[in-house]
């Protein structure tokens, strides 16, 4: 495959070894690898896996199912309970439980009511047993008695009465069980009562939409622990397995089980598991193809990165960089033209810093050399027109005293530029800055015709250097009545807060700054004014840095500059306090 970078005699050795095994060469085999691996695993874990994917689809709706079947077995042994209770309650059947001497037969009306239970059915018979009774009186095919001791049944409570039993079924005899209900309560053994004999059958009917043929068989496991299916009947094969499910208790020893009977998917499985095997061979051979083109045409995206590098490990920080690309060399490009654009300010900023502090070195000298020869120009000028009593040289005088005054303030500029006074930061209330600004400035705004309205705002409080802020503020309210000297107009102070910050914005309606001049107007001595220095807003900028802040100007020529200065917020903490 060839190499993205070019070959020369200066390569080192460790450079030319990452070439031959480039990026693409790699991607080649290692798409291989990862492609024909999990195809041959996945032949071999499809069976498994898909049999756990379907138990967990299928569990949800298994235990619905589950559920609905537990409701309709405890229904169908709450309808049986309230036949007996009417049973229990008719007069003839209460007095002759309760008051029928020994061995004494029950009258025609009971045996009437007694018949007509029978019609039931779910019922085998009834069996009674009045308080004075030794044992109980059957009435129901006396062949279903064989081989059962009613005092070796389980009892089970349920509701307001008792199940005896069940009696499993036999190669002679279905099952039963008996559901029985005290007129007299049955706490601690009941001395009078009556019974139905449910047929096994009934119950375990209500399970049979359960069913799924081939796959799972419902069977209601009695207190005894035998399952018995949904037609009554011991199962030939009553053996428990770890995929059987088994229900709660729907009524104390009684649960639902599924028994798992196999699985009638293996046959497809297994056919889908030679597909795999085939598919494995094609998509090997669809691997290699597709990795090949994937390989050139990644070979093309890289290439012009490596190239754009090379330009900016040049100094070249001008030229961009190809930024096209698919996913991830699309990020990588994007994040190499974003280095560059960083690099490009980052040497921007310290040729910035080299040159303003050659500049500060050099203003603060001229400054010392000529503030001297001031003063001393100054203290003559003022003696000499206190003697002087020609008016118009005295005017002469005074015109060149406040001359010097103006190149004093020139000086100070540059000794304020060159020798900034560190920041004490402290609280700050920016309304009362402003304020104190708008006093000061009002007078020199109407001079020039120009209004200086201060937008209302609740009190906010910055952490910087009071006459600080003042002075940027003072400096930023008066470039802009320079701004409109003649023309009048209208300066707008808001202040207002916003996350960790307070901006303070002044803006005018003059005639604005042109886009190529905005960058610009921070550096020191550019000016846009005849009789301005340059170091107004260069100072500013200065200041508020040395506050944590910064300064922003948005303009639009013809339409007025916005400046905002943005300042930390005072917290009120001790943190903030001790910086």
């Amino acid at each position: 495959m060839k190499s993205i970078i070019k070959h020369d005699a200066s390569t080192p050795p460790r450079l030319r070894v990452l070439r031959r095994n480039g990026l693409a060469r790699r991607y080649l085999f290692s798409a291989l690898l990862i492609a024909l691996v999990p195809l041959i695993v996945l032949a071999f874990m499809y069976d498994t896996q898909y049999v756990k994917a379907l138990e967990k689809v299928t569990e949800s709706r298994t235990n619905a199912r589950l559920a609905g079947a537990e409701n309709l077995l405890r229904t169908f042994l709450q309808e049986r309970i309230y036949e007996l209770e009417a049973l229990a309650d008719i007069p003839e059947v209460f007095e002759w439980l309760t008051t029928a001497g020994p061995n004494e037969q029950p009258s025609a009306e009971v045996m009437t009511q007694l018949r007509q239970a029978l019609d039931s059915p779910h019922l085998y018979g009834v069996v009674v047993k009045p308080s004075r009774f030794e044992v109980p009186l059957w009435y129901l095919t006396q062949t279903l008695l064989d081989q059962v001791a009613l005092d070796q049944l389980p009892l089970t409570p349920f509701a307001n009465g008792e199940i005896i039993g069940p009696a499993l079924p036999t190669e002679n005899r279905p099952g039963w069980f008996i559901l029985r209900l005290s007129p007299t309560g049955l706490n601690p053994t009941p001395e009078a009562w009556i019974g139905l004999v449910v047929r096994l059958a009934s119950l375990t009917d209500q399970v049979k939409d359960l069913s799924l043929t081939g796959l799972q068989n419902p069977l209601v496991v009695t207190p005894q622990d035998v399952p018995i299916t949904a037609v009554g009947n011991i199962p030939g094969d009553s053996s428990s397995s770890a995929k059987d499910i088994d229900s709660n208790d729907f009524i104390e020893g009684w649960h639902i089980r599924l028994q798992w009977l196999g699985d009638p998917l293996l046959g497809p499985l297994e056919s889908a598991r030679f597909g795999l095997i085939f598919l494995a061979s094609g998509a090997a051979l669809a691997v290699i193809l597709l990795s090949r083109h994937l390989s050139r045409r990644l070979e093309k995206q890289v290439t012009p990165l490596i190239e754009g590098a090379d330009r900016v490990a040049g100094g070249d920080f001008d030229t961009p960089l190809h930024t096209e690309g698919t996913a991830e060399i699309g990020y990588l490009a994007f994040a190499l033209e974003r280095m560059r654009l960083r690099l490009r300010r980052l040497v921007k900023s310290m040729v910035d810093v080299e040159r303003r502090a050659i500049l500060g070195q050099f203003s603060a000298g001229v400054a010392h050399e000529i503030r001297n020869p001031l003063a001393t120009i100054k203290t003559t000028i003022q003696a000499l027109s206190r003697k002087e009593s020609d008016p118009k040289r005295q005017k002469l005088m005074e015109s060149v005293d406040h001359e010097i005054d103006r190149v004093n303030d020139v000086v100070q500029l540059l000794l304020d530029y060159a020798r900034p006074r560190e920041a004490k930061a402290n609280k700050v209330n920016i309304i009362d800055v402003v304020e104190t600004v708008k006093i000061l400035a009002d007078a020199v705004a109407h001079r020039h015709g120009i209004e200086l309205v201060q937008v209302e705002h609740e009190p906010v409080y910055a952490w910087a250097d009071s006459a600080q802020v003042r002075q940027i503020v003072m400096n930023l309210v008066m470039n802009a009545i320079q701004a409109m000297e003649g023309i009048g107009g209208r300066v707008t102070i808001r202040t207002k807060q916003q996350g960790l910050a307070v901006y303070v914005s002044v803006s005018d309606n003059g005639p604005g700054v042109s886009a190529d001049h905005l960058s610009h107007l921070t550096e020191p001595f550019f000016t846009t004014k005849t009789n301005g220095t340059g170091l107004g807003l260069a100072i500013c900028r200065q200041l508020a840095q040395a506050n944590q802040g910064n300064l922003r100007f948005q303009s639009v020529s013809g339409e007025g500059l916005k400046v905002t200065l943005k300042l930390p917020l005072y917290l009120n903490n001790e943190n903030q306090e001790t910086v």
